[in-house]
This record gives C-alpha cells, sequence and structure tokens, in this order.
C-alpha cells in the first residue's frame, strides 16, 4: 500500500526526534491492535510481553505514559496494571482515579437503554456474534461470524432502529459495532484532557481503529493552536482491514502490533533519559 510506505514511521524518523526532544512529553495509546493483538474473543486479549516491557522503560524516561481504550477502565487497567499509568476507558466516559474507575455522571442515565438494546441483540443468538457489555457502552464483536460482511448488514438493520429509538450512538469499527451514549466525549477529549492535566509540550499517539480517529483529530487540533506550543504525532496502526480513512487522519503509520514494538523500542532508546536533560540545563 504505497500509502502506507510514504508514511511509515521509519521514513519520519526526523519528526519523531523533534517531538521526543521536549522535555515535557507524553505517549498515548490504544489497547486492542496497538498493543495487543486482536484475539478470537476480547476477553482473552493480552498486551505483547514485549510492549509492556518498553512501556514500563519508557514510563520512567517521560512525563505520562497512557492508555486510551474503548474496553472499560477497569478491564484495561487489569491488562496492565501499572501504578505509574493513566488509564482511560469506555471511550473517554471513564478514568482511574485513586478510588478506582470514575465515570462521567451523565452517562449514567443511558444505562437502562443500553441494556435494552443489548438484550435484544442476545435474543438474536446470532451465530459468530459477542456482545460485550461495559455498562455505559456496548460493543457487538462478529469477527467469528463465518460470513462477517453479511453479519454486520444484519446487525446494522437491527441496531439501527433499536439506536435510533433510544437516543444511543451507533459506529462501526474493525469488525464491531459499537454503542454509546450520545454525550461529547471520547478518545478525543480524553487526549486533550491528558494533555492539559500533564502540560505536555509533545505527544505521540498510537492507534488503529475508527473510535481512536477523534484521538488524532484533536491533537492536530491542539498542535494548530496558537495559544499553545504543543507538537503531536499520531502513528496510524496498519491491518489486512485498515479502513482506507485512517492514512489521512494519522500522521505516520506502523505495520501491524510487531512493528508497533518496534516503533517503541525506537523511542526509547532515542529518548533522553532525564538526568540527561537536567545536565544540559533542561528543568
Amino acid at each position: 500500500m504505497k500509502q502506507a510506505v510514504d508514511q511509515h514511521w521509519e521514513q519520519h524518523t526526523d519528526r519523531l526526534q523533534r517531538v521526543l526532544a521536549r522535555s515535557r512529553f507524553g505517549l498515548i495509546s490504544d489497547f486492542d491492535g496497538t498493543l495487543s493483538a486482536f484475539a478470537p474473543h476480547p476477553d482473552v486479549a493480552t498486551i505483547v510481553p514485549e510492549n509492556a516491557r518498553l512501556l514500563d522503560g519508557l514510563a520512567e524516561r517521560v512525563t505520562v505514559v497512557a492508555l486510551v481504550s474503548g474496553r472499560s477502565v477497569q478491564d484495561v487497567r487489569a491488562r496492565l496494571t501499572r501504578p505509574q499509568l493513566v488509564y482511560y476507558g469506555n471511550h473517554g466516559l471513564e478514568s482511574w482515579s485513586a478510588d478506582g474507575p470514575r465515570l462521567v455522571e451523565t452517562a449514567l442515565a443511558w444505562r437502562e437503554r443500553l441494556q435494552t438494546v443489548l438484550n435484544a441483540v442476545r435474543a438474536l443468538e446470532m451465530a459468530g456474534v459477542i456482545v460485550e457489555d461495559k455498562d455505559v457502552t456496548g460493543s457487538i464483536h462478529y469477527r467469528l461470524a463465518a460470513d462477517p460482511e453479511s453479519t454486520k448488514a444484519q446487525l446494522q438493520a437491527h441496531l439501527l432502529p433499536l439506536c435510533t429509538l433510544t437516543g444511543l450512538q451507533l459506529s462501526a469499527g474493525q469488525f464491531i459495532w459499537d454503542i454509546k451514549p450520545p454525550l461529547r466525549l471520547d478518545k478525543g477529549t480524553a487526549v486533550r484532557a491528558i494533555a492539559d492535566d500533564y502540560q505536555l509540550e509533545s505527544v505521540i499517539f498510537f492507534g488503529d481503529d475508527v473510535t481512536d480517529y477523534a484521538a488524532m483529530r484533536a491533537l492536530r487540533e491542539l498542535a494548530a493552536d496558537p495559544t499553545r506550543d504543543l507538537q503531536t504525532l499520531s502513528v496510524g496502526v496498519v491491518h489486512p482491514t485498515t479502513p482506507p480513512d485512517l492514512f489521512a487522519v494519522c500522521d505516520l503509520t506502523a505495520n501491524g502490533v510487531p512493528d508497533v514494538t518496534h516503533c517503541l523500542r525506537w523511542i526509547l532508546e532515542h529518548r533522553t533519559p532525564p538526568t540527561a536533560r537536567q545536565s544540559l540545563g533542561e528543568n
């Protein structure tokens, strides 16, 4: 894929290096399809061990390492439990605090309507379809269906009128239908909050799916804001089923989860340790 080759991160290490040179640098990543390979069932997805090791190393050299996932915040944190990491889940509706999961209160009102939709899908008993209940959002997986494209269309025919009736939002991803409350909260608001909370001067974000576009767009907007001094790069993780519009939304690309590992290793190797930056007179 020519466009992917032109955007591949190894062709743009100078851009990466400029972002890494900033003192207050943050690394933010999606989980599934980015740090973890796609799994046949969402319950069995695990982070690639080398990615976990690299994030541990980066956490000692950067201002913040954060995971921003569509999974519930408790779920994603359980898959990589680190006190030094920041966690956002449920597409930005949840974050992890010292007291545990912290849910945006306005999402609570949508629980009952979400259950109505999820129960309707369960009642269909469609082969190869998995209903993932995340309390205030839901995901309908059809990767295991014998005919995924046909199953996607059948699910849409059932889900669209249900979501219209209940006021919930329906969006498509890679072999998944996501159901969310109609709130102006997403992965984009999550990365904005992280950039503000940690007063970041630069950010690199990794993501692979449609819900990650909100984070990529938000970072471009922040970088273009004349009132800020923020450098950002979004790395789109390319898979055989990658939507073509990913290439227009991300800045750089990585070829699958193994290449994310390669990129994280490069970032760790080229990120100056804090002691070295201090010796150069930086705060």
